[in-house]
C-alpha cells in the first residue's frame, strides 16, 4: 500500500488529524514508519474531486497546529 493509499485510508472521515497523529496511526495499523513531511507531501497531491473533498483547519486551542481530513461523498450513478 502506498503513502498516500494509507493517508486516505486514515483521514477519511468526521474525525480531523494532526500530522503526528497520521503518522502514529499509520504505523500502529499498517505498521508503516512515515514521517509528518511526507504525509504532508502525500496529502497535497490528493485532488479533489465531486466524490472527495480535502479539509483542514488550526487545532482549536493552538495557533498553528493543522489538522486534515477527507470527506467523501457517495457516488451517484443517476
Amino acid at each position: 500500500m502506498t503513502q498516500r493509499a494509507r493517508l486516505k485510508e486514515i483521514i477519511t472521515g468526521p474525525e480531523y488529524w494532526t500530522l503526528e497523529e497520521i503518522c502514529n496511526a499509520s504505523e500502529t495499523i499498517f505498521h508503516k514508519k512515515d514521517t509528518p513531511a511526507a504525509m504532508s507531501a502525500r496529502w497535497r497531491e490528493i485532488v479533489d474531486s465531486p466524490n472527495l473533498t480535502k479539509l483542514k483547519r488550526v487545532r482549536k486551542g493552538t495557533k498553528n497546529l493543522w489538522e486534515y481530513r477527507i470527506q467523501a461523498e457517495p457516488a451517484n450513478d443517476d
